[in-house]
């Protein structure tokens, strides 16, 4: 486990700037009450491979026509199936790209590691739980520089609206979160020359005292926020005095309307980034679109009968590559919906409609998120589950399970909500649509 790992196992490059910079903010009296002890556990090879990773972004293409193949994917998919188990023991693997099965969700959640390589070194294995905006948990295999390769592709993003993420001894990037439960940390970065990473939930309770958010994060003045759009409006509630960079929102599909506020208040850029836990950062908004990021993403726009979409043509955004090695994804299906357009130096998506932040009101008018209800429905053995809150508060639940689980949903959503609020379950039926399996919808607004 890594909370029983020391600084030099977490840590093993970590210089005597580092260890002070991990310290203060360890014992900052205005701290929250952190509740996870992790690391980057980079080593010189780790790091190195992260810069290369960056130093490829900079350097090879990541444009391609309508219907046609970057030269890197042919390699791949020799392969994954080569190698993989998990399309090695497909029935089935067509030469044609375009006619390769469509990967889902379940599929990675039933068997994370059929995706594995076999010549992968797993000694240093680490493994990922995400619930995520979705709801159904996975858990993904992962090298412990796969994280930190996020860091090039936000920077990239940060590029195209001319910032630059410069790291060194300092509090680079906070994560900002707005959940009843939730990991409050501090790590530092050996890719960023040692600056500070630290998440933080905005929820009072989680401090010891309200006003210790305010005086700790003007203490971090961190270069940039990254977040939801939920966590984001709380941040506009505190009276801080510093101002980042520029906020870059994750996880849920930020609207204009809020964006905006979001540019008043802050006086900074604010990049709605597309990434999944899956594949990794996708796109980033750049003008009236989400431009590609990585040069390792081939991105495909389908009809609902798996066709490609000709440019302009809205449909299912479905992706292979991606950011983690023991995680080679192909034509996995997102559940997000774009068009794409091809007229640019990097492809864009137009129009992009993803996870929208879903807001929920408990039954004492205590607003939270659908992370919170993902993390209460973890453990249930949900295939298919869907809910809706009216604006009177009562709630609907549609949920593919049996009259015991049924009474579980029930009992675990009263707990969370509050006994005041209606629940209603019922069963899917044939109204059981494809794509993501867990849909969130609400009426209450924020």
């Amino acid at each position: 486990m890594e909370t029983a790992l020391s600084d030099d196992r977490l840590f093993p490059l970590l210089d005597e700037d580092g260890r002070r910079l991990l310290r203060r903010l360890r014992e900052h009296p205005h701290a929250p009450r952190y509740n996870y002890r992790t690391g980057e556990r980079l080593n010189q090879a780790s790091l190195a491979s992260v810069r290369a990773y960056a130093q490829q972004l900079s350097t090879e293409r990541r444009g391609w026509q309508f219907g046609q193949l970057p030269p890197w994917l042919p390699p791949f998919l020799a392969r994954c199936r080569r190698e993989v188990p998990f399309y090695r023991g497909l029935p089935e693997w067509p030469e044609d790209f375009f006619a390769l099965p469509r990967l889902t969700r379940q599929q990675i959640r039933r068997q994370p590691w059929a995706f594995v390589v076999d010549s992968a070194d797993v000694s240093d294995l680490v493994v990922y739980s995400t619930s995520g905006t979705t709801g159904t948990s996975l858990r993904l295999p992962a090298w412990p520089e796969v994280p930190s390769r996020y860091l090039p592709l936000i920077q990239l993003a940060l590029a195209a609206n001319d910032v630059k993420l410069e790291g060194g001894n300092r509090v680079s990037i906070v994560q900002a979160c707005a959940q009843r439960e939730t990991y409050s940390l501090v790590s530092v970065s050996s890719y960023l020359d040692g600056a500070a990473f630290v998440k933080v939930n905005l929820l009072p309770a989680i401090w010891r005292d309200p006003q210790d958010r305010v005086l700790f994060l003007d203490d971090c003045d961190p270069e940039i926020y990254t977040g939801d759009p939920f966590a984001f409006s709380k941040l506009m509630e505190l009276p801080l005095r510093t101002r980042p960079k520029a906020l870059v929102c994750a996880a849920a599909t930020l609207l204009p309307g809020l964006r905006r506020k979001l540019e008043e208040h802050f006086a900074c850029p604010v990049i709605d980034l597309y990434s999944m836990n899956e594949s990794g950062p996708i796109a980033s908004s750049i003008e009236n679109g989400h431009e590609i990021l990585p040069h390792n993403l081939y991105v495909e726009i389908l009809s609902e009968d798996g066709r490609p979409c000709p440019p302009g043509a809205r449909g299912e955004i479905v992706v292979t590559g991606g950011i983690n090695p023991l995680l080679p994804l192909v034509r996995y299906r997102t559940g997000d919906c774009a068009s794409m357009d091809y007229g640019f130096p990097h492809p864009r998506l137009i129009g992009f409609q993803g996870r929208s932040p879903v807001v929920f009101r408990s039954g004492s008018g205590e607003l939270f998120n659908s992370v919170d209800v993902s993390i209460a429905l973890k453990d249930l053995p949900l295939a298919f589950f869907r809910l809706h809150q009216h604006a009177d508060g009562s709630l609907r639940v549609q949920a593919d399970c049996d009259a015991q689980v049924g009474e579980a949903i029930k009992r675990i959503l009263g707990t969370l909500f509050g006994p005041a609020v209606p629940i209603t379950v019922e069963p899917v039926g044939n109204d059981m649509p494809q794509g993501k399996p867990i849909r969130y919808t609400s009426e209450i607004s924020f």
